[in-house]
């Protein structure tokens, strides 16, 4: 699974690098984190015409049918979809003919297993300067219709490179794929559910990166071992 993730591009950068259309300017929350949790609100990119637009989402699927719970909030959410489902899976499957994003990101955070009690956070960048994870977005409106976009990002088995570290990983899209992901068939977008091929650096963190309260730059460093 993929439960944490890097985000550390400027506005110009993710404009420059993802060929934004819309918005002309820097909307309003974005910046960078270094600890990207559950909830958080990130920059997704989707189709606009003929171009793109970058949206502001919450990372948390909520179905558009789901009902509201008791105090008026979604009941239900989820970070990652599946590949081998998400064309099937009642929460996916609208949003995957329909809805799919590319999550601009840095790279993502795993927790290896060393033994039955003991784990050690790995953060991990694929090779190329150019990427975004698969995603899918819906709408969900709430009391009063008070609309909420978020997003789940598509997973898949973990590239051999990393399959020491964690069994599953992001489906990381190169810049030749973006369009195809976004606007292909449903065809299409499943032949690129796949572990990613091209190199990808894995190192160890500090252990403080698992309290989703930390956020700065120095959680990605390095642990000298």
């Amino acid at each position: 699974m993929c439960g944490r993730y890097t985000h550390t591009l400027t506005w110009a950068e993710i404009v420059k690098l993802y060929q934004l259309t819309l918005p002309d300017e820097e909307p309003s929350g974005f910046k960078a984190s270094y600890n990207v949790a559950p909830t958080d609100l990130m920059p997704i990119i989707r189709p606009a015409g003929n171009g793109r637009a970058l949206l502001m989402a919450k990372w948390g699927i909520i179905p558009w049918w789901t009902k509201p719970a008791s105090a008026g909030k979604p009941a239900y959410s989820t970070i990652n979809a599946r590949a081998e489902t998400v064309q099937t899976a009642a929460s996916y499957r609208e949003p995957f003919k329909q809805r799919r994003c590319l999550v601009p990101a840095s790279g993502w955070y795993e927790w290896q297993k060393l033994d039955a009690k003991k784990k050690r956070p790995i953060h991990m960048r694929p090779a190329a300067t150019q990427f975004a994870f698969a995603g899918v977005y819906d709408v969900w409106k709430g009391i009063n219709d008070q609309a909420i976009t978020s997003f789940a990002i598509v997973t898949t088995d973990a590239a051999p490179s990393v399959a020491q570290y964690h069994n599953r990983m992001p489906v990381v899209l190169e810049n030749g794929q973006f369009d195809d992901w976004m606007r292909g068939t449903a065809d299409q977008a499943a032949g690129m559910m796949k572990p990613y091929a091209a190199d990808i650096e894995a190192w160890e963190v500090g252990a403080e990166v698992g309290n989703v309260k930390n956020n700065r730059p120095e959680l990605m460093e390095r642990v000298a071992v």
